[in-house]
């Protein structure tokens, strides 16, 4: 019976999952992990390879029963690693990335885009009560004054600047540790591995597009990315560690 080939596909992906594991299996399109891999992770990609074909071999028997079923692309994605003990709040990201970059505003003599970051501040006080819707809406204003005043040279200079500020990523991480940083604080998810970079959904949005500004901040923070780009795919963000610097503030298309 149907019932009992899948029920035995599901039990060889389980035996293959670990809770710690670095790789999953996960649509390339939307980076969603359809049943039965949804919550599973793998403890390398050889195994995570397995764990595809059997996830692929469940969702085919599946769609011969049910034609409607959903569709995906399924593949081996990396995860982002976790930053090591206690990982800052949202509120606390968002604080010190947007400080950072009103100091480094400062420092450069970017007086329109200071003064954008302030009225933006001031005017999401007056109507936002909680503390941090606060703080991303501050980080949204901060990314649009950016992408309104600055040239994506200006930006890369500026957050460069912003990144030896902050003290929520360390400058020996790797850019997965970076990132992971920024989705333990809740400002990116569904976060998975490309061929050359990341892909992930921004908490925030301005009026230009997915706010990708912590991630910048993050990644410059590092020793070893220098030029980030980032780029709209569908309601995710695109992320290359080299190529830029491009939607330093907001990918906007």
């Amino acid at each position: 019976m149907v019932g009992s080939d899948l029920a035995t596909i599901r039990s060889r992906l389980e035996a293959l999952a670990t809770d710690d594991g670095a790789f999953v299996v996960a649509c390339a399109r939307t980076g969603e992990q359809p049943f039965p891999v949804a919550g599973l992770r793998f403890p390398d990609r050889e195994t995570a390879a397995d764990a595809l074909s059997l996830a692929t071999a469940y969702r085919e028997t599946l769609a011969r029963y049910d034609p409607w079923s959903p569709q995906y692309d399924l593949v081996v994605h990396g995860t982002p690693e976790p930053p090591a003990g206690e990982s800052a709040s949202r509120s606390d990201v968002c604080h010190g990335v947007v400080g950072a970059v009103f100091e480094a505003l400062s420092a450069t003599g970017h007086e329109a885009a200071e003064r954008a970051v302030l009225d933006g501040y001031f005017a999401a006080a007056e109507t936002t009560t909680d503390v941090d819707d606060l703080s991303v809406v501050l980080l949204s204003c901060a990314a649009d004054a950016l992408d309104a005043h600055l040239t994506p040279a200006e930006q890369a200079a500026v957050l460069r600047d912003a990144a030896g500020r902050v003290d929520f990523v360390d400058s020996a991480a790797t850019p997965g540790e970076a990132l992971g940083a920024v989705a333990a604080a809740d400002l990116a998810s569904t976060v998975t591995r490309t061929t050359d970079g990341w892909r992930f959904a921004a908490a925030a949005t301005g009026d230009r597009g997915p706010v990708t500004l912590p991630v910048a901040v993050a990644l410059l923070a590092t020793d070893g990315v220098d030029a980030p780009a980032f780029a709209p795919v569908a309601d995710r963000v695109d992320l290359r560690p080299t190529g830029g610097p491009r939607g330093l503030a907001t990918a906007s298309e």
